[in-house]
């Protein structure tokens, strides 16, 4: 249905301020809301998404649907993939708002979101703030991740790992950062990894599970990069050959 409606969206080619995000989503869902259910976002995120996330995390919790609002996002976004007119419609900062907030109702119009989503969505057409769907979308994921004890982490690989291999990277995660600079050493040989990179003692806090992503980037050439959490550990081989290329420039 969401797909049908994306085309709507090329009719409209022809600052409200953040804090209203959570004012107006308090009035709008004040019959929905769950009182019993702490609306506090359980981790800080960062930046400009980061407390549009928070704001939307606060008001979904409200309203009990914190999962629901998690999948409408994504398929609302998936819509860019497959319409490059509704990617242009989101992303298009030169569309006034008095004409990007209605075309997009009409969208909505036609889907079956909640109202959650659909005054978010109205918030951030407002505030030419839709660029950062994906982003504040990936941060939402990571909040209602928190909620449930659970942490995100991208393994990014120069060729796609095998399922035992990543089970692998997986439990080295889970365990104390000098497990995984052992392990980093012992699968990708070369000398022991950075203190820097192990710096913290646990990736990982008593009772959180690890749900992990993986994503193939030739560019870094072998080893892995890991992003978890607020952490980056760049393990890649492309990070060693800039650092060897750095030093090179120095002793000229």
């Amino acid at each position: 249905m969401l797909r049908a409606a994306a085309g709507l969206a090329c009719r409209a080619r022809s600052n409200t301020k953040l804090p209203q995000i959570c004012a107006s989503a308090a009035r709008g869902y004040a019959a929905e809301s769950a009182p019993e259910q702490d609306t506090t976002p359980p981790i800080t995120v960062h930046g400009i998404p980061g407390r549009y996330a928070s704001a939307l995390y606060t008001s979904a919790a409200k309203a009990g649907k914190l999962e629901a609002v998690q999948e409408e996002l994504v398929e609302v976004y998936n819509l860019t993939g497959d319409s490059p007119e509704f990617e242009q419609f989101l992303y298009d900062p030169s569309i006034p708002k008095n004409k990007k907030v209605p075309a997009l109702n009409a969208i909505l119009d036609k889907t079956e979101v909640s109202d959650v989503t659909r005054h978010f969505l109205e918030v951030l057409a407002r505030n030419n703030r839709l660029k950062h769907l994906l982003n504040i979308s990936d941060l939402y994921d990571d909040l209602v991740a928190a909620s449930k004890g659970e942490v995100r982490a991208k393994i990014t690989t120069a060729q796609e790992l095998e399922p035992e291999e990543l089970e692998d990277i997986k439990a080295s995660l889970s365990k104390p950062c000098a497990h995984l600079s052992k392990w980093f050493v012992s699968t990708f040989g070369g000398s022991t990894a950075e203190p820097a990179l192990f710096a913290a003692e646990e990736l990982l806090k008593p009772g959180e599970n690890l749900l992990v992503e993986q994503m193939v980037d030739p560019r870094i050439m072998g080893g892995m990069v890991v992003d978890i959490g607020d952490k980056h550990i760049d393990m890649s081989i492309s990070s060693r050959v800039k650092k060897i290329q750095q030093l090179v420039m120095q002793t000229v």
